[in-house]
């Protein structure tokens, strides 16, 4: 078999540099024996390459096949999904690099690999994972490169090679990106990258949003349109906890008995449109701020007033919503209809007590809601290490302990409340926010994470109350950080954290210019779908199609135009070498002589040759000829003398014509 298409050493090399490179991004999301396996792939091919091995029969390829389809299907549950097509296909990927001998093997290897590097940012849209994956083009152009060059040239020029094309093709890129029109970005396709990541639950029990503040991860980020509300009224409204079993409130599946009667809003201005931006937690639900008063597209409206998404948010998501400050939700219900919210499992004898007496003296809901906020407001301290509560938990709470943070207080009222026949519920999500002054948007952490109350009261419907604010009100006035800074268990999960927060700290400065770049980069690059009509329309005016096709034109034109001046200054400044000069002048004069000049594309040996076919009195000359210019160019030592010597002979052929 012809080894005319056998690969170099440098384009083998290449090859595994271009699969190693567009695997990397993907190992944070596949099974370790994906990766394992293609790491015993390319050490089998290295010891074909070194004649210590030879390369597998085909039927032992089949069985490598088989088991990683079965590998795959067992690891997914099926290849159905995004990310077992993505296994799949990096799976196949890797088993090809055993069967890299000839160019056109290479090169189903290096086409396989473009659609590996782009498929990364299916998991990850940052700017880092942006700009690793244009270096593994660029390492992948390098390996095609590598292709179709000599065996004797050096690893380097290939990568020279496509950093040169790579720089000239970003300008066409950013035309392309900028004025192709699109719908949804490929990587809003549902993906199953497992269970909820971090963020709110379903359930709150002592404890869990106090986990939450060992955290600084970034929950989301909001910018308003106009003047944002006041940090006071920064309610993040997630969900809420309609059921309580005496150790834990939680969003329960069962139904009242009655028909559901949907609680209906009325609004009061100001009201603020904000867009938000969530991280990905794996989870549903989706903050709004408390009271959201209009539906995006794509989300469900729950009964309670909280969004909800039909699938987990995996990746970045970015949101338009609507909402008022100052509401009134469900005034014209009854209590009747909200039997859920006033359940109590038969515990906490004392507190059930002491709610009726106190009541009873208070004569009305809201006097006795005002009698409530005063005892938690002179009697209780906020804190993040409250200690472990047993038994009858809301008395130890209520009149032993008196030490806790929101879930505490939250809950705690919501018994006092149902214990005398007014309706409540626990609303968890975050309160406040951090202001980034140099994109102007609100971050906020998981740190910020709250629980608050809502009772339901005649003529007046859901109220929100919220007892942290009477026991500590800084933690309501101000951002979440200056309280807790103080607290031993403040972001006690990320003890690097501690520097990323906090007014005074250049770190935290320098984090938060940094998620302004980040953002800017999540607003205008990877959403750049949504407001590329609006910015077409400012940059060409009307959006015709002339004004597109000139817009695309244009640019490649002047593209076209700097390469090929490039061309003729490289050629202009650097002539031709004067062996290549020598053997031009000899095809010019056998041209004219006996109509023997060279074609293009042909070798200089194969020329020799042909002349020498026509001209047998030339022959001895021609073949040393063609002997001097292949030691020149491709052997390794006595490069030098060769030229001198090839110039010796072409006078000499040119004497004899």
């Amino acid at each position: 078999m012809s080894d005319q298409f056998r690969l170099s050493r440098p384009a083998l090399m290449w090859q595994f540099i271009a699969i190693i490179a567009v695997l990397v991004p993907h190992l944070t999301h596949l099974p370790l024996w994906v990766p394992a396996a293609i790491a015993g792939t390319i050490g089998w091919r290295l010891m074909v390459h070194t004649g210590r091995w030879s390369f597998p029969h085909w039927s032992v390829l089949a069985l490598f096949s088989f088991l990683a389809f079965g590998g795959v299907f067992l690891s997914y549950g099926g290849v159905g999904g995004v990310n077992g097509m993505v296994a799949l296909l990096i799976a196949g990927f890797g088993l090809k690099s055993l069967e890299i001998y000839r160019q056109r093997d290479a090169l189903l290897v290096v086409y396989v690999a473009y659609i590996v590097a782009g498929s990364a940012l299916l998991f990850d849209q940052s700017i880092w994972m942006a700009a690793y994956v244009l270096v593994a083009i660029q390492l992948t152009t390098a390996a095609l490169l590598a292709i179709y060059q000599t065996h004797n040239v050096d690893m380097g020029r290939p990568f020279r090679s496509s950093a040169v094309m790579m720089m000239q093709s970003l300008p066409l890129m950013l035309v392309l990106f900028i004025l192709i029109p699109r719908m949804g970005p490929i990587w809003s396709l549902k993906m199953d990258v497992g269970g909820a990541k971090t963020g709110l639950s379903e359930t709150m029990s002592p404890g869990d949003i106090t986990h939450l503040t060992r955290s600084s991860d970034v929950a989301f980020r909001v910018e308003f349109k106009g003047e944002p509300p006041p940090q006071s009224a920064l309610y993040w409204r997630v969900m809420t906890y309609p059921d309580f079993d005496g150790l834990r409130w939680y969003k329960g599946k069962q139904q009242d008995p009655r028909p559901q009667i949907a609680e209906s809003l009325q609004m009061k201005q100001p009201t603020y449109h904000y867009s938000l931006m969530l991280e990905p937690t794996g989870r549903t639900y989706i903050p709004a701020l408390d009271m959201p008063v209009s539906v995006p597209d794509g989300v469900t409206l729950n009964k309670d007033i909280t969004f909800q998404r039909n699938r987990p948010i995996n990746t970045r998501e970015q949101i338009d919503l609507h909402s008022a400050s100052q509401y009134r939700l469900a005034v014209n219900s009854s209590a009747l209809n909200y039997r859920r919210e006033l359940s109590l499992p038969l515990t906490n004898p004392r507190s059930r007590e002491t709610a009726r007496e106190w009541y009873t003296r208070a004569g009305s809901p809201e006097a006795y809601i005002r009698m409530l906020m005063a005892f938690y407001h002179l009697n209780f301290t906020y804190t993040l290490s409250p200690g472990k509560l047993q038994g009858n938990q809301i008395d130890q709470f209520m009149f032993s302990s008196q030490k806790g943070f929101c879930g505490h207080f939250a809950g705690s009222m919501v018994f006092m409340l149902r214990s005398v026949g007014i309706p409540a519920r626990v609303v968890a999500g975050y309160q406040g926010g951090e202001w980034n002054p140099y994109e102007k948007y609100l971050l906020v952490r998981q740190y910020d994470a709250h629980a608050w109350v809502e009772a339901w009261l005649p003529e007046k419907g859901w109220v929100r109350y919220d007892p942290t604010a009477a026991v500590a009100p800084e933690r309501i006035e101000s951002p979440a950080e200056e309280l807790f800074s103080e607290q031993e268990n403040f972001l006690e999960d990320t003890p690097l954290g501690s520097l990323l927060v906090g007014k005074d700290s250049v770190l935290a400065d320098l984090w938060l210019k940094w998620d302004a770049f980040s953002y800017g980069w999540q607003q205008w690059v990877v959403n750049y779908h949504r407001y590329q009509n609006d910015f077409l329309t400012r940059l060409l005016g009307e959006i015709t199609p002339l004004r597109v096709a000139l817009a695309l034109v244009l640019p490649f034109m002047l593209v076209m135009t700097l390469v090929a001046l490039r061309v003729f200054w490289h050629s202009w400044n650097n002539p031709k070498d004067p062996h290549d000069q020598a053997l031009e002048k000899l095809s010019q004069r056998l041209e004219r002589k006996a109509g023997l000049g060279r074609s293009p594309g042909e070798t200089v040996k194969r020329y020799c040759e042909r002349v020498a076919d026509v001209r047998p009195d030339l022959a001895e000359v021609l073949s040393q000829i063609a002997g001097r210019y292949e030691q020149m160019r491709y052997a390794e030592t006595d490069q030098l003398d060769a030229g001198k010597e090839l110039l010796a002979w072409v006078r000499r052929c040119h004497s004899k014509i």
